[in-house]
């Protein structure tokens, strides 16, 4: 790509051919669009309105919403870098992950629906006490933003590859757009905007297919096995890394249906980002229906993006000698700007914001619910009118919004000194998640555990997480690395067996209403009412 034919967008660095840059900027310049129409529709402007949609929204565009919001940048930057680099060994991640999901909505779902909540910490105050609210809800805060922080680096790096734009002012741009239309148009802008960028994101997945099996003259199946033959297929054999028990097994199956398994519940159970989808829903059967489909439409997609980074993988080993070849996490987007036809980087690109603002939007909207709901109403001022809350709501989503850039500029500056791939890179931000997850686990599963059990076990958990992150990386110096799929295991092992064990010796908490907040007291729907 000649620097002449290439424009600088938006004062960054030159790397986009002129068509290109052009449907960048008809692409951000769609989203604000989408979020001034919404701000024009809006009718009540009250708390509810603005944070779920009026709960009126129909289930097909929640599912698409919520699959869009568990697929980022980062799963761009990961997974074809995963494939290109290692393989598809953790593409039964993608697989199992969205089969776990449909029976895990069953575990938490129906109880934030008939307590009516906006955010799962109200149920946890309710199960247990406020101070579990309290904690759970600042935990969750700090994780969140550290995962939108590693997203909107991801996206970063993505530009950065494509174009050779600077990683700071593609955080600044990225993160300033996605700012702005969620400030305008609340939830439905979050969602509807999400249903757009679905089909802009497959576009552009089957765009960079199609070059890649024209210039190899290759078709699935041969690029299938090509690629197992380069040692990039799963190995199944007795003596293999993937079958084996040990932690210092890369990959393993057992690592994979763990972590699949924890993924699912965090996401349907602690994250608000996730739920507060699955809450903008008619009714509980509406979201039910979401959930179903959402997860279906996970396994094609996924499974489509693995073989991307695969098929990147087949045309740089059928074009060149190893030592010649991009990085894992490089090749893709090497790719995308050398080889796609002209208008086919800028549609990548813009499915790459496509994806990115989809979980930035949801996360900014989530984060600033949770405080406002969770914290400022129960600790700062319970008496909050509706109109504050809205006003509120946006200046925190401004709040969030500058502290995820942030943590994308120090990721970027800190980056150098996590060596891996990005894949591997992410457990430093996300190791938490699956403790958070144990709390709500054990508050439907069991009717004698008291916010007290949770607090210290969530202690606890905390311990043992930071000495297995502080092992991982010891290990990362040795010649016997840990997998980063089993740095998180022990803390939530040890959250769900410290918080449940001493309920095992206590009777139920006398006078405690439990009703309808476990599965042991979930009262049975009355005939007609359409309750869950």
């Amino acid at each position: 790509m000649s620097s002449a034919a290439a424009i600088p967008l938006l004062g960054l660095a030159p790397g986009l051919r002129w068509p290109d840059a052009v449907v960048v900027v008809a692409y951000l310049a769609a989203m604000l669009a989408v979020g001034g129409f919404f701000k024009w529709r809006e009718r009540r402007g009250d708390a509810e309105e603005f944070l779920l949609a009026g709960r009126g929204l129909p289930w097909w565009l929640i599912s698409v919403a919520s699959f869009m919001t568990l697929i980022s940048t980062s799963s761009l930057v990961s997974i074809p870098g995963e494939a290109y680099a290692h393989g598809v060994g953790l593409a039964f991640r993608s697989l199992i992950g969205p089969v776990l999901g449909i029976p895990v909505f069953y575990l938490c779902i129906r109880f934030f629906f008939r307590a009516g909540v906006y955010t799962p910490f109200s149920y946890l105050e309710r199960r247990f006490d406020p101070r579990v609210r309290a904690v759970g809800s600042l935990a969750y805060v700090v994780i969140r933003l550290l995962y939108l922080a590693v997203t909107l680096y991801a996206a970063a790096k993505v530009f950065e590859g494509i174009a050779g734009w600077p990683v700071a002012q593609s955080v600044v741009v990225v993160g300033g757009v996605g700012l702005c239309y969620v400030l305008l148009g609340g939830m439905k802008a979050v969602v509807w905007a999400d249903f757009l960028q679905f089909f802009l994101l497959v576009g552009g997945l089957v765009l960079i297919a199609v070059v890649c099996m024209t210039r190899t003259g290759l078709g699935f199946g041969e690029i299938w096995n090509y690629a197992s033959a380069e040692g990039r297929g799963v190995e199944f054999s007795s003596g293999s890394d993937f079958l084996s028990w040990s932690p210092y097994a890369r990959v393993s199956l057992w690592l994979i249906l763990f972590s699949a398994l924890t993924d699912r519940l965090f996401y349907l159970s602690a994250d608000q980002m996730a739920v507060q989808r699955l809450l903008t829903a008619r009714s509980y059967r509406a979201a039910e229906r979401s959930n179903i489909a959402a997860m279906l439409l996970q396994v094609p997609v996924m499974l489509f993006v693995w073989f991307v980074g695969i098929a990147v993988y087949v045309f740089y080993s059928s074009q060149m000698p190893a030592d010649q070849r991009p990085p894992g996490d490089a090749a893709l987007f090497q790719f995308v700007a050398t080889q796609l036809p002209p208008l086919g980087a800028g549609l990548f690109v813009a499915a790459c914001l496509g994806a990115v603002m989809s979980t930035l939007d949801a996360g900014f909207h989530s984060l600033a619910t949770v405080y406002v709901k969770d914290i400022h109403l129960m600790q700062v001022r319970p008496g909050l009118s509706e109109a504050d809350q809205v006003r509120l709501t946006r200046r925190m989503i401004l709040v969030v919004g500058a502290a995820t850039m942030a943590g994308a500029l120090f990721i970027g500056y800190t980056s150098a000194a996590i060596s891996g791939s990005f894949m591997e890179a992410q457990v430093f931000w996300i190791a938490f998640q699956g403790i958070l997850a144990m709390w709500f686990l054990i508050g439907v599963a069991s009717t004698r555990a008291t916010g007290g059990d949770v607090l210290r076990a969530f202690a606890l958990a905390a311990v043992v997480t930071l000495a297995t992150t502080a092992w991982y990386i010891h290990s990362r110096t040795t010649d016997r690395p840990v997998s980063f799929l089993f740095v998180a295991v022990p803390g939530e092992v040890t959250m769900l067996v410290a918080g449940l064990l001493p309920s095992l010796w206590r009777r139920r908490p006398p006078g405690a209403s439990l009703d309808n907040l476990t599965l042991h007291t979930l009262e049975p729907k009355p005939a007609g009412s359409g309750r869950p």
